[in-house]
């Protein structure tokens, strides 16, 4: 009984923590410990544990989550195989906003190894989270990250306190995502496209006016061109009539 674990931590001080033996268990096997169902809120929550995965190849410790709303379909949220020594190290995952309620677990698959234990210890959720980055380690153990964090939400609450209880239901608000109605955004897909057939009246109005304008100028000066050559003819002419009378005179 505890071959690999490492209790000195445990022992000073109060705490008491949980453990699966790998030895004699078959390979694919599951061992799942579920918290109660946690209400939604608008920011993030922190879940922080202590953990050793000693002499055991291939079983690995996840954290899973699972939705009420979605038939109890869990996702893995962190995960971690083994063996990684005989001593403990911190665990800290962000759970991802949930419009409804879900429930937290931990989770231990059985691997290939003949013998080894998976212990968990100080397991709690915290409220306040001031960086994303702060609630996820070891990163390693983050299936398919890829260096950005955009998929988790950064939304924290200062004011809210630490639950210390891991099973125990979170009196947090139950705000839920704020989402669009579907009328409202149809209202606002209206308004935009009628700001957009708006302006094309205008820019087609303006052009024809323009036009009719620039036709009128055209003809103006035309007018006006035609006007001074039949005068000029005509001062012509008068300029040769008195031109011939003062000959004749």
């Amino acid at each position: 009984m505890f071959e690999g674990i490492n209790i000195s931590m445990v022992l000073a001080g109060k705490d008491h923590f949980i453990y699966t033996e790998v030895t004699g268990q078959e390979e694919g096997q599951v061992a799942q410990l579920w918290s109660p169902s946690l209400l939604p809120t608008h920011y993030g929550r922190c879940l922080v544990f202590w953990y050793q995965i000693h002499g055991t190849r291939g079983s690995s410790l996840n954290v899973i989550q699972r939705k009420l709303s979605d038939n109890f379909k869990p996702e893995v949220l962190w995960t971690m195989s083994g063996p990684q020594g005989n001593h403990w190290q911190e665990g800290r995952v962000l759970l991802p906003q949930s419009i409804g309620a879900y429930e937290v677990g931990l989770e231990v698959m059985v691997g290939k190894g003949i013998r080894g234990e998976v212990a968990v210890h100080d397991v709690e959720i915290v409220n306040t989270i001031h960086n994303a980055d702060d609630c996820m380690a070891p990163r390693v153990a983050f299936p398919g990250l890829d260096g950005s964090t955009s998929i988790f939400p950064t939304a924290v609450d200062p004011e809210e306190p630490t639950d210390k209880t891991f099973f125990e239901n979170s009196g947090g608000p139950g705000n839920v995502l704020k989402t669009l109605d579907p009328i409202l955004i149809t209202i606002i897909a209206m308004s935009a496209l009628g700001v957009i057939l708006g302006a094309i009246c205008g820019v087609v109005l303006y052009c024809a006016c323009w036009h009719s304008a620039l036709a009128d100028r055209n003809l103006s000066a035309l007018e006006s061109y035609n006007f001074e050559l039949v005068d000029g003819v005509k001062l012509k002419k008068d300029k040769l009539s008195s031109q011939n009378s003062y000959s004749e005179a």
